[in-house]
């Protein structure tokens, strides 16, 4: 069975590619429950794009015959530290540096130069040592209601946005001169996000490297620190001249 998608050129990482997190998402929209998305090429924005489903709940993104990425249902199993608090994700987010720079724009979620209509505006920074609890990173966010879906709430696929950058700027304190594209991202969708409610989302390393890879967790907690979402990540280093995600 195909169907045909087209990439919202708003939601960019690249210029004129998709964000890995946003790109995940819309993947995963093809598969009932958790999923696990695997990402081999850049998504073109802007450009439709065939999705073939598989008789076993998986599905696969083409090009003209090219496959960009996979995703399949999951059950993920992924152990969550406590969230900082409101008061220390605030303080961390005051330290945030802006890395993902390959855009004029800036990435869709985290950068600073874009106004609330054009980006998530995720502006995760480096937790104090003494607060961490595990965490690197930290950031209080509270998406407007222009990223919603007909039900009022943040749509999902947005939140799969807001489950990707997290895990780059962890890993830009373990290794701030590598560079890393997203590989892989196993994510679950707990409770519905709701318009203006502030959230703290927080990222940490799940598994020491190998190789080139990195491993990272992010999670979405409310404010009264119940999760409503949380992802394992596989990243990838690449030549510095290569760009970032």
């Amino acid at each position: 069975m195909l169907a045909e998608v087209i990439l919202d050129p708003v939601c960019n990482g690249p210029p004129g590619r998709g964000n890995g997190g946003y790109v995940s998402g819309v993947l995963a929209g093809y598969v009932a429950g958790d999923a696990e998305v695997r990402l081999s090429r850049g998504f073109p924005v802007a450009t439709p794009l065939t999705i073939a489903r598989g008789d076993d709940g998986s599905v696969r993104c083409l090009l003209d015959g090219e496959e960009l990425g996979r995703a399949r249902p999951v059950d993920l199993q992924l152990q969550v530290p406590a969230p900082p608090s409101l008061e220390d994700a605030r303080a961390a987010a005051a330290r945030f540096r802006f890395i993902h720079r390959s855009d004029p724009r800036g990435c869709y979620v985290c950068s600073p130069s874009r106004s609330a209509g054009e980006g998530l505006r995720l502006f995760c920074g480096p937790l104090a040592p003494a607060v961490s609890g595990g965490n690197l990173v930290a950031a209080v966010w509270g998406p407007g209601a222009q990223w919603c879906d007909d039900s009022g709430h943040i749509a999902p696929v947005h939140v799969w946005g807001a489950l990707d950058c997290p895990g780059g700027y962890a890993i830009a304190e373990l290794d701030p001169a590598g560079r890393y594209l997203l590989g892989s991202c196993t994510a679950s969708l707990r409770r519905p996000l709701l318009p203006h409610k502030p959230c703290i989302v927080s990222s940490w390393e799940v598994a020491p490297p190998a190789g080139r890879k990195r491993f990272m967790g992010v999670a979405i907690h409310d404010a009264d620190g119940e999760l409503l979402a949380c992802a394992s990540q596989t990243w990838i280093q690449i030549a510095p001249e290569a760009g970032a995600a």
